[in-house]
């Protein structure tokens, strides 16, 4: 029996070995991952032309080599669409899912897409959370757009930056920000993984909910 196929979007460059490695081995089936990334043959001169200008909603993402990268969620959306449009047509792909957890208007897809801002918003929401919501993305500069975001769940949302591509010591001083009067603590990009929630935990003496980890088990239950 062949392995069932998945797409993966990322909004950066393949391969992503950092989160698919981790992930497939959260997902008990036999599974063939198909990856495509936003930036893929992409030279330095064209991704500078994605960079985001004062206004623009900015995006966390990796080139291949590990160096971190941002760019303007509004420019990369075409490269997004593009990529997600060639899983599509492969027809041995079953599912498609983006490995990036902003928000994004509807793409066009004939096949199951995963849209993970709406798998997280759905988890946070069912969750009764009566103090406050801490809240880890990788800048800074993004905190106060997820904070006003996610404050749509009825709850304080606390939000601090610290990049999964860096040094493990801007996890440790971000967790210990958060350690003090949260109840639930999402780690908001798809970078964190285990041992950093084990990290988080550990500090902060809470839940904690990792974005890959939770798409990776709703990917599981699919594919069953």
């Amino acid at each position: 029996m062949n392995p069932t196929k998945i797409g993966t979007v990322t909004i950066g460059q393949t391969p992503r070995d950092d989160v698919l490695v981790e992930m497939k081995s959260l997902i008990s089936s036999d599974i063939e991952i198909v990856e495509k990334g936003a930036l893929d043959r992409l030279t330095v001169g064209d991704i500078s032309g994605l960079r985001p200008t004062e206004d623009d909603e900015i995006l966390i993402t990796r080139m291949s080599n590990g160096t971190e990268l941002t760019v303007s969620r509004d420019r990369i959306l075409p490269r997004m669409q593009h990529a997600i449009s060639e899983l599509d047509r492969d027809k041995n792909v079953a599912l498609i899912t983006l490995l990036c957890s902003g928000v994004f208007p509807a793409f066009e897809c004939s096949k199951p897409l995963i849209t993970p801002f709406r798998l997280f918003w759905g988890a946070l929401s069912s969750i009764s959370i009566k103090g406050s919501l801490g809240m880890m993305l990788p800048s800074r500069e993004q905190v106060k757009t997820a904070v006003e975001t996610f404050e749509g769940l009825g709850c304080k949302v606390v939000g601090v930056g610290a990049s999964p591509y860096g040094r493990q010591e801007e996890i440790v001083k971000a967790a210990k920000e958060l350690k003090d009067g949260v109840d639930l603590v999402f780690m908001n990009c798809f970078g964190y993984n285990l041992e950093m929630k084990r990290i988080v935990r550990q500090i902060i003496g809470k839940p904690v909910i990792l974005a890959r980890s939770l798409l990776a088990r709703t990917l599981d239950d699919l594919l069953h």
